[in-house]
């Protein structure tokens, strides 16, 4: 996988176990989305099984999983709360590739028809 449980965790900052099984999930489709941002498959080893990733491909993954994580279902981030009133605000975001804000998938090598 791109990247692991405990690296997302390191990236993000988390130190419970909370979010471990969402985490978990999010890891497969967020390589799914990694690819797609990419536009060309990852490198083989020399037995033609093993995937190479990109240098720094964990660390991006990571953060497209705390997107993920933070996202809300009509796809705003949250951007502050109040628990006493319970009040809170929503903040939308642009420049987005893929849905995931730019300045996470800036770091994804590019490549335009499969080169």
């Amino acid at each position: 996988m791109i990247t692991t449980l405990e690296t997302t965790k390191a990236v993000l900052g988390i130190s419970d176990t909370t979010q471990d099984a969402l985490i978990t999930l999010y890891i497969p489709l967020v390589e799914a989305d990694y690819l797609k941002i990419r536009n060309v498959p990852f490198s083989l080893d020399t037995d033609g099984t093993t995937i190479i990733y990109p240098d720094g491909s964990d660390i991006s993954a990571s953060l497209m999983i705390g997107f993920k994580i933070n996202q809300r279902a009509d796809g705003r981030l949250l951007k502050s709360e109040n628990i006493d009133g319970y009040s809170f605000s929503l903040e939308g975001y642009s420049g987005t590739t893929n849905g995931y804000p730019g300045a996470i998938t800036s770091s994804i090598k590019k490549f335009i028809d499969g080169r």
